[in-house]
């Protein structure tokens, strides 16, 4: 019996080590938790390339262009990149008598 308690306390004492070597797996303090966020957010952000081509047209893309200078443009979540028009009304006029 002393055997099979010296053996699970050993594997216990065992698993908590390497939980603790290996940075401790499943649990991170309020500060790793904000760095976390902060890193995912900031890989969510929108990202646009502005660049021109070799006749100087203008171009916005998701990927930047491969031996040409651009410009990082950051999109904003909470503004429209193409302004809407207002919303239209969707009741129809009253029929005049014609």
């Amino acid at each position: 019996m002393r055997a099979i308690h010296a053996i699970i306390a050993g594997i216990l004492f065992g698993g908590g080590i390497g939980w603790w070597v290996l940075g401790h797996p499943g649990y991170e303090t309020e500060a790793q938790f904000q760095a976390r966020v902060q890193k995912v957010e900031k890989a969510a952000e929108p990202v646009l390339y502005r660049w021109r081509n070799a006749e100087g047209v203008l171009h916005l893309t998701s990927e930047p262009p491969k031996g040409r200078k651009y410009e990082r443009v950051k999109m904003r979540e909470d503004v429209n990149v193409i302004p809407m028009a207002p919303a239209q009304s969707t009741s129809t006029p009253a029929a005049s008598g014609h």
